[in-house]
Formats: structure tokens, C-alpha cells, sequence
């Protein structure tokens, strides 16, 4: 699908929960990626949103756009030094009138938003990009390894059989921990 020497945007997979958020006709929204939630202090989305007041003001000041992300910390075994009991957010994508906006351009409308670490920005290689997979993560103060990558076109785009194209990779060293 990812054709070689095609431009692409690499960035960290965080090892969390899939999140989105958005606000409309002054409610404020919060789910996962299969279902919005209701508000709840033990819902680990509504936490993530109460620790990232950014967050709420960009959705509010941009009802047009569904802001997705992962919410991390105190959610799976990676907690990217995050104090116990505690959840952070980083954004991945934007989405605006059913339309992903592309990468570099997301990043550069949400630029106010926390988001996940860029790995490069560079033409398709698939083996370049197994390595690039490897190695620390790049969140601040997180003592662990990355999860892997995540790899989209810089121009957003769907293929006929697929639909979006976005692949994640896994790393070897995260699939091979004990």
C-alpha cells in the first residue's frame, strides 16, 4: 500500500487507550475509539481530559474537529513515568467533516495539544522504518522502550481495498520482553 520512496510522517505508538474527544452544541465529548463515555472520575478518558485543560480548550474553541489520541500511564504495563494512578493524553490525528487532515498539517492546527513524539518524517523504506521502531521511547521521563511506530503518508489518503492508509509496528524488543 505504502509504495517505496513515498513521503511519510513516523511517530511513537504510546501503549495506552485509544481516545477522542470533541465538543458539540455545548457538550463536551469523550470515548474511546468504539464508544463515546459517560462522565466519570474512574473513567480513565475523563481523566485524561480533567489533566489536559489544553485539551478541552481546543475542542471548545474548534467544535468543528473530533481530536484523537491515546491516553497513557495508569492504563497498561508502560506507564512512560507517569506518577501511580495517574493518566496523560497525546494527540495522533485530527479528524474534520468526516475527513482525516494530514499529519503535518494536524500537527501544525493542534500545535497547543500534547502530541506523540515524531520519529522522522522521510521517504518509505520498510526496513529503515523496522529500525526506526527500535529503541527508548522519546515521551519525557518514560524509563522504557518504544512500542513501536506508527507510519502514515504525509498526503492523508484511503485505498480502495484497505480504506485509510496508517499501519502501526510493533517493535521486535517489545514483542520479545518478558
Amino acid at each position: 500500500i505504502l509504495q517505496p520512496g513515498e513521503p511519510v510522517v513516523v511517530t511513537e505508538k504510546i501503549h495506552g487507550a485509544s481516545a477522542r474527544y470533541c465538543f458539540r452544541n455545548g457538550v463536551m465529548y469523550c470515548g474511546s475509539r468504539t464508544s463515546w463515555k459517560m462522565e466519570s472520575e474512574e473513567s480513565v478518558w475523563w481523566r485524561a481530559l480533567r489533566a489536559t485543560p489544553e485539551l478541552e480548550t481546543f475542542c471548545r474553541d474548534r467544535p468543528d474537529i473530533t481530536v484523537y489520541g491515546e491516553v497513557y500511564g495508569a492504563v497498561q504495563d508502560l506507564r512512560y513515568g507517569v506518577p501511580p494512578g495517574e493518566v496523560r493524553f497525546v494527540a495522533f490525528d485530527l479528524l474534520l467533516g468526516g475527513e482525516w487532515l494530514d499529519p503535518i498539517h494536524a500537527g501544525d492546527i493542534g500545535h497547543a495539544l500534547p502530541w506523540v513524539p515524531l520519529i522522522a518524517v522521510r521517504p518509505f523504506d520498510f526496513f529503515a522504518i523496522c529500525i526506526l521502531a527500535e529503541g527508548q521511547s522519546r515521551i519525557p521521563d518514560a524509563p522504557h522502550l518504544r512500542e513501536g511506530v506508527v507510519v502514515k503518508p504525509t498526503k492523508e489518503r484511503q485505498d480502495l481495498e484497505m480504506g485509510r492508509v496508517c499501519f502501526k509496528l510493533v517493535s521486535n524488543t517489545y514483542l520479545e520482553r518478558g
